[in-house]
């Protein structure tokens, strides 16, 4: 992917609708192990409830979840909407990545079964087309020139989370990629790095961010792996930002949220197209089990508590 321009993708619609790793880990708990009550989140999070309130009103906003009486009495309950529901792929394949990278396969935080060929789920996106697995290297943006910088918004979240929070509960992978995209500036980097940036002007120029603000994220990626530092030029000393085996292996991320972007924040012609490659067709990326290759959808799994 390479080039940049000057309209909203889908990447941008997404973090601007979820916010944070604190919202991530909310949907985490809402779709995957169908929690609904304010203490449940709370008491399961270890969140204090100003955060979880703002997280979770940050979350109505975007059109995930919706508020009102449970069924059976008066107290109120977090519903999914079915924007929400479809957040699903973003959480599966946020979780395959860490489970990739920071844990055995014998070992994972939590154990997703496809109940169609009684498997693990081990989630990746296939090419509705040729049914291969979607890879950032096959991967070419159709008219990039659409594609915006970064705009402040009133009560959008920018300051990173202190990660190490996002884990005190329990080990989870979904926490782990969010080390990568939990804050806005650092998934605003990992696109740009995506489609083509590599040296700092650049990303500064594209993102209209701060120099500290840039130097912190940039850091940030290259110590947690998804980056590395080399340089390009000698005389003066001069580095670019290139993305890592484990940086491109991370591609199913964004992928996710400009499907979901593309959804339900921007319904009808694809902000920025993406062509396959290896069959030459406009990408229609299909969330499958990587055991048996079927279609991977949140009725047909088991999700271990």
């Amino acid at each position: 992917m390479n080039d940049i321009g000057e309209r909203p993708d889908a990447v941008y619609l997404t973090s601007q609708a979820v916010g944070n790793a604190w919202s991530w880990l909310v949907m985490r708990e809402a779709v995957l192990h169908d929690v609904r009550r304010f203490g449940e989140f709370q008491s399961r999070l270890g969140l204090a409830r100003s955060t979880l309130s703002a997280r979770l009103s940050q979350l109505e906003e975007g059109g995930l979840l919706t508020r009102g009486p449970e069924h059976t009495s008066s107290a109120e309950e977090y519903r999914l909407t079915p924007a929400g529901e479809d957040f699903f792929d973003c959480l599966m394949v946020a979780m395959a990545w860490a489970d990739r990278w920071y844990f055995a396969d014998t070992t994972p935080p939590l154990r997703v079964t496809h109940r169609v060929c009684g498997g693990p789920a081990a989630p990746e996106f296939r090419c509705a087309v040729c049914r291969k697995v979607v890879v950032a290297q096959d991967m070419t943006a159709l008219h990039p020139e659409r594609r915006l910088g970064v705009t402040r918004l009133p009560g959008q979240y920018h300051r990173a989370p202190d990660y190490r929070l996002l884990e005190r509960n329990r080990p989870c992978s979904i926490a782990r990629s969010l080390t990568v995209i939990g804050d806005w500036w650092s998934t605003m980097v990992v696109r740009e790095a995506f489609f083509g940036v590599r040296r700092f002007d650049e990303f500064r120029s594209n993102l209209d961010v701060s120099t500290n603000i840039l130097t912190t994220r940039l850091a940030h990626l290259v110590e947690q792996g998804i980056l590395t530092k080399v340089p390009y030029q000698s005389r003066p000393i001069r580095h670019e930002y290139r993305l890592t085996k484990k940086g491109l292996d991370f591609y199913p991320v964004p992928l996710a949220a400009i499907v979901w972007g593309e959804r339900w924040k921007n319904p009808g012609e694809p902000l920025v197209p993406l062509r396959h490659t290896p069959c030459g067709e406009s990408l229609r990326p299909v969330l499958s089990c990587g055991t048996c290759a079927a279609p991977l959808l949140r009725a047909d799994v088991d999700v271990a508590t």
